[in-house]
């Protein structure tokens, strides 16, 4: 995921939004971010990402994770591996696994095709007071190599795709 000053990318589909890279730095728990503005509607609000021996860790980037820092990619890692990640959301536990599903593959998105393209899925349950909340789903997200995310793919949800990709 590029960070340069203006990159902007303009998402179609159930949600439609739109998300500028800012000038703008932030250290977070020792870790410098780049700050990215979210425009949704009438609705703005900051996210942060940062990029740190191949990990890519975000806050405010997953929607209903409020100010969680999230490890969203592991560029790294071989096909099927996957990492966990356990947090408590306003009292309710979170718990996220990551898998890599897909690797190096060519996906067309909106009549455009990406190569190395990166599918992570993202299964994500909630449990409050040790009690399974019943509440479970799974996210994929697909990212191009040199573009950034360019499908949330949310099952029969729906999906959100990159329409697009401005580099100043």
């Amino acid at each position: 995921m590029p960070t340069t000053t203006g990159i902007k990318w303009t998402y179609g589909g159930i949600a439609p939004y739109t998300i500028i890279v800012t000038e703008n730095l932030k250290v977070i728990n020792g870790k410098t971010y780049h700050e990215l503005q979210f425009q949704q509607g009438v609705t703005a609000y900051k996210s942060f990402v940062v990029k740190n021996k191949g990990v890519y860790t975000a806050i405010g980037m997953i929607t209903g994770m409020g100010n969680l820092e999230i490890d969203i990619l592991k560029e790294g890692l071989s096909l099927g591996s996957t990492w966990e990640q356990t947090d408590i959301l306003n009292g309710i536990n979170v718990a996220l696994k990551f898998t890599i599903a897909e690797k190096d593959i060519n996906k067309t998105i909106e009549g455009k095709t990406y190569n190395n393209v990166i599918n992570v899925k993202m299964a994500c349950n909630y449990t409050y007071s040790g009690i399974e909340t019943g509440i479970h789903f799974t996210t994929n997200y697909y990212s191009a190599k040199g573009v950034g995310l360019i499908l949330s793919d949310l099952g029969a949800k729906g999906k959100i795709p990159l329409q697009i990709f401005d580099v100043k």
